[in-house]
């Protein structure tokens, strides 16, 4: 046996010699926990390669872009105030519950309790709920959010707040999310709200902490993450620049609030500035808001010449 003894030496002592030598012609190759180089785990890294596919988004052209919502990926969606990043998140995150079975963390700091469950409500109901002449009740709003999480208490965790808690809280909310309630994906808007209140030189170092460790825990507890980002008047991350640095995929927001028509004000311009994964970056088709309903739905992208998306369904 080759655990008979503890060391060459003893098998010496104990005149073992063709043991010894069998022993060390099939010794396994010792390496480090994080250096894989055996073709069993070559193999393993594949499989879960495979595994790391969370979903789709619920656009055509997003999917053929980034070929699905990865495990260990960060998201950031970026614009000016207003622009509409939070409904988009709502698209995404209805979406994403009536297409897989992935539990979400919804961290929507501008908002209270209440919007963000009659959000979800919204995209189940196809009513705006949050409008007070929407004529939905609280009860029609509990059934349409039971209906959403498929009668599931664990499809959605709400964390929110208006700005002036401790940075380190949020993130260990977020680890606990991950990491005790089993959450796949966290939508975090935005990040800025995480450290309102301080100076331009402590909010840049704030947001520098905050940005790297919310990216090595992404790829430490492999979930996905995406995170708004407010810009400033040359269309960079507002803050730090290190939050475009750590993402994986940047997906930039344009729309003229100030167009003539409704149809022009409430049509958002998507483009990809950076896409690790696919490696595609350019135009990300366009996205209308119908006030009717309050949902966000894709403008016909027939005219985005993409290859079709074969392996996410």
């Amino acid at each position: 046996s080759q655990s008979r003894y503890k060391d060459p030496n003893e098998y010496l002592q104990n005149d073992k010699i063709k043991e010894l030598v069998f022993a060390l012609k099939n010794a396994r190759k010792y390496s480090p926990d994080n250096i894989i180089s055996t073709f069993s785990e070559i193999e393993e890294a594949l499989k879960q390669s495979q595994e790391d596919v969370i979903g789709t988004y619920p656009s055509e052209i997003l999917n053929n872009m980034l070929y699905g919502l990865h495990r260990g990926q960060v998201i950031v969606v970026k614009g000016m105030e207003g622009i509409g990043k939070t409904e988009i998140f709502r698209w995404m995150e209805h979406h994403l519950l009536k297409t897989t079975t992935a539990r979400l963390g919804l961290i929507h700091m501008e908002e209270d309790k209440s919007t963000t469950i009659k959000g979800v409500a919204t995209y189940e109901l196809g009513i705006p709920c949050a409008l007070p002449d929407s004529g939905v009740s609280d009860k029609d709003i509990t059934a349409a959010y039971r209906s959403a999480v498929g009668d599931q208490e664990d499809r959605i965790f709400i964390y929110t707040m208006f700005g002036g808690d401790d940075p380190d809280d949020v993130l260990d909310s977020i680890r606990f999310l991950v990491s005790s309630a089993g959450v796949d994906v966290i939508f975090l808007d935005h990040i800025t709200m995480v450290v309102s209140g301080l100076g331009d030189d402590d909010e840049r170092k704030a947001l520098d902490h905050i940005s790297t460790r919310l990216a090595m825990m992404v790829k430490e507890l492999d979930f996905a993450l995406f995170l708004v980002s407010h810009v400033n008047d040359e269309g960079k991350t507002r803050g730090s620049r290190n939050i475009s640095k750590i993402a994986d995929c940047w997906i930039h927001l344009d729309r003229d609030k100030s167009a003539p028509t409704e149809e022009q004000r409430n049509t958002t311009h998507l483009s990809f500035n950076k896409n690790r994964f696919g490696a595609r970056t350019g135009p990300g088709g366009k996205l209308y808001l119908d006030l009717a309903t309050f949902m966000i739905k894709e403008i016909d992208p027939t005219d985005m010449a993409l290859p079709p998306l074969e392996t996410i369904r």
